[in-house]
């Protein structure tokens, strides 16, 4: 997972003032709970939930394609193995 491109995706076009540094970061956590998540069954689905909620608390900050390339990022973070220990 490239965080780098996911920032570039998440904050191209937008003014980084403090909400919208939460905002990102936010979305940035979403993406590593997906990633890092132990729950194998609905990863991506919660992701997409939880997305959901933030883009709904910060109307007309993403359009639809920047809402579709973050759902695509959490399909592919959810895909990725996670680096949980087991034993």
């Amino acid at each position: 997972m490239y965080i780098q491109y996911i920032s570039y995706v998440i904050t191209r076009d937008l003014d980084m003032s403090d909400k919208n540094q939460v905002f990102q970061q936010a979305l940035e956590l979403i993406i590593d709970g997906v990633a890092l998540g132990t729950e194998t069954e609905s990863r991506a689905q919660i992701g997409a939930y939880l997305m959901g909620l933030v883009v709904a608390d910060n109307q007309g900050k993403l359009d639809n394609d920047k809402v579709e390339a973050i759902e695509m990022i959490i399909q592919m973070a959810d895909e990725a193995d996670s680096p949980e220990f087991k034993l």
